[in-house]
């Protein structure tokens, strides 16, 4: 490797670990600069209660950063990188974005002058989804932190930003079992681990990511002013009836009842 690659005076993890503190410092920044924005177009107490949604949902963003620095490494090697790379620094954004969208939660956003701003704050996490590992594959800096968080925030987003939509009315409530799908897949599996139930690999299906892509892109329209009343519906019955279907099909893969065969890896469990 490079000498780019080696940490000045410290540890890889230690340089991880700084780089991990300098982007929460910026995160909480922007995001305070945000509320600034939000404070100046609704009000203080819109601001303040977008900032405390926006902050709980940073917390955990950075958890899952921090508690898996050591997983900053190529898929077929063992030494841990000291920097995070393009696509993951890309996929910490889209993170961000999704605390942003998770600060209109609390607040009256539709039909104000706040309409687009979480369909803008989605549709472009959504946008980096795809972009960061193109990245990550063009500079060579794949790693098993970058799975993992990008899994991790792709889950995230189908859960935050659906409950802004039901909570304003955008998405019709039955909606929200698609975000809890894969929660509840996840929480199957070691439930069948803790009782010593055989759980079996997920055989390969691009229809995956292809589903999980089109899911996200009908959350952000469902999130803008331009998309109301039957096509939000229609979109939420083809879009999320798909989801479950495919999360459906994946259980019964895991659990042997379609064929599949040997043990499934624990930190990768994507579903459509």
């Amino acid at each position: 490797m490079n000498g780019t690659d080696r940490p000045p005076g410290g540890s890889a993890l230690a340089s991880l670990r700084r780089r991990a503190a300098a982007a929460a410092v910026a995160a909480v920044c922007s995001t305070l600069g945000v509320a600034v924005l939000v404070r100046s177009v609704s009000g203080t107490g819109a601001a303040i209660r977008w900032s405390a949604t926006a902050g709980v949902v940073l917390l955990p963003v950075f958890w899952l950063l921090v508690s898996r620095l050591d997983a900053n490494r190529r898929p077929d090697g063992a030494r841990l990188l000291p920097r995070f790379g393009v696509g993951n620094a890309l996929t910490l954004v889209r993170g961000v974005l999704l605390a942003w969208v998770a600060g209109f939660l609390l607040l009256a956003w539709r039909g104000g002058p706040l309409a687009w701003w979480p369909a803008a704050a989605y549709g472009t996490a959504a946008g980096l989804d795809y972009v960061d590992g193109i990245l990550a594959r063009r500079f060579g800096r794949e790693t098993v932190l970058g799975a993992r968080l990008d899994t991790s925030f792709d889950a995230l987003g189908l859960l935050v930003a659906p409950l802004v939509g039901v909570a304003a009315g955008a998405l019709p409530a039955w909606y929200l079992s698609a975000s809890a799908a894969r929660y509840a897949f996840v929480a199957g599996i070691r439930l069948r681990e803790r009782r010593g139930l055989p759980v079996y690999e997920l055989p390969p299906r691009r229809s995956r990511r292809f589903l999980a892509g089109l899911q996200m892109a009908f959350v952000a329209a469902a999130l803008s002013p331009a998309l109301r009343g039957a096509a939000v519906t229609a979109g939420a019955a083809l879009f999320g009836g798909a989801f479950l279907l495919g999360f459906a099909r994946d259980w019964l893969a895991v659990t042997g009842r379609l064929g599949s065969s040997g043990r499934s890896e624990r930190d990768e469990q994507p579903a459509d």
